[in-house]
């Protein structure tokens, strides 16, 4: 009787398919984002939100709101550790391998750290990586938008 070797299984990943993060893309949004109406008083189509930009991403050890500085609009002082730091393409594009776990994500602005997507618990931008698989998100930065 032949052995059954783990490889043999096809439910079962393999370590090609194993990696596993975050990619997404960053947009900028400012002025007025209030609906529009058209003369026949129905809503405008709505266009794209915000155009892709190139920033910095700082991804942190799941960080609650009590563990870092928020000034206005911008967290100053993060407490929790610095897992990865990221740069962007021109389009926003972004792509980072991560160990399994649950991580904080920022975007790097002039004054400080921007981050708008909290959870029920008051963690920020919360994201958790699974042991195999990409979590595809979509960063809005819009600390100069008006809705």
């Amino acid at each position: 009787m032949k052995e059954k070797k783990e490889t043999d299984d096809p439910q079962k990943p393999r370590d090609r398919d194993q990696s596993a993060g975050i990619e997404g893309q960053v947009f900028w949004v400012e002025g007025n984002q209030m609906p529009q109406f058209s003369e026949n008083k129905e809503q405008a189509a709505p266009e794209q939100v915000g155009k892709p930009t190139k920033r910095t991403l700082r991804i942190h050890e799941l960080t609650h709101i009590n563990q870092a500085n928020l000034g206005d609009y911008l967290f100053g002082d993060i407490e929790t550790p610095l897992v990865k730091e990221v740069e962007t393409d021109e389009e926003g594009y972004f792509k980072v391998e991560l160990p399994p776990g649950r991580y904080s994500i920022f975007t790097v602005e002039e004054k400080g750290y921007f981050a708008n997507v909290f959870d029920l618990d008051s963690y920020i931008h919360p994201v958790t990586i699974e042991k195999s698989g990409w979590n595809r998100i979509k960063i809005l930065i819009d600390y100069q938008a008006t809705y």
